[in-house]
């Protein structure tokens, strides 16, 4: 209420905007897997497989360390060599993120081998990990260049709301509801499905929505 009363103009860019809203969300829903994929690992190797806290700690939290940094490395490279040929790009490599770790998600948390776990713990994360620079740099090119920081603090308000809020909570509500905990991680590949629909209409919009920064912000302010 408070943006939209004194900065019109940034407020109809942010959350006035679909494609704005929808890849925040849909990036959201990538991040909602990765936080309950780095909370929930570590008691599933134990409880389901059988593993030792300390080799849990030191696989897990170097697998988190380093699929982090190359997704994000990677996935930043992919996205601006997209964006430079697609006004829309970066929103595949977005798609790219919630879709590709599905597999990896799957096989972790079905095989009943330690070292496929590992692995495919490592794949989904460093796939997740590659739509985080895609996402907020697409949010960056929906605003006036003044309004980026505000367009950042609302980006990853909706994606720490979304993920870390419920990620973690419905994998242990599901759990809890079926008794099992390989269960609740395999229901992170059920939100893939509606986060891919999000970021189908952003990649649609976003080119228009783009093109019309200046006049949506000038039609704003004079409202």
């Amino acid at each position: 209420t408070t943006l939209r009363r004194h900065d019109p103009a940034t407020f109809q860019l942010i959350w006035g905007t679909p494609a704005f809203i929808c890849t925040a969300l849909g990036y959201g829903l990538v991040s909602l897997g990765a936080y309950a994929l780095a909370f929930w690992s570590a008691a599933y190797g134990e409880t389901v497989l059988g593993l030792p806290k300390a080799e849990l700690a030191f696989v897990l939290g170097g697998c988190g360390a380093s699929s982090g940094f190359l997704g994000v490395i990677l996935g930043g490279r992919m996205s601006d060599w997209l964006r430079a040929r697609n006004p829309s790009g970066r929103i595949l490599v977005v798609m790219f993120g919630i879709i590709a770790p599905v597999v990896p998600i799957w096989i972790g948390f079905t095989t009943p081998s330690a070292v496929i776990f590992y692995v495919m713990n490592f794949l989904a994360g460093m796939f997740a990990a590659t739509a985080l620079g895609a996402a907020a740099a697409t949010t960056q090119d929906l605003v006036l260049p003044r309004m980026r920081g505000t367009a950042t603090a609302s980006f990853f308000l909706a994606t720490t709301l979304v993920g870390l809020g419920l990620g973690p909570f419905m994998v242990g509500a599901i759990s809890d509801l079926s008794g099992s905990l390989r269960i609740g991680m395999l229901s992170l590949i059920g939100v893939a499905p509606i986060s891919l629909a999000l970021l189908i209409y952003a990649y649609r919009v976003l080119p228009k929505a783009e093109a019309t920064i200046a006049e949506r912000a000038q039609a704003a302010t004079q409202a």
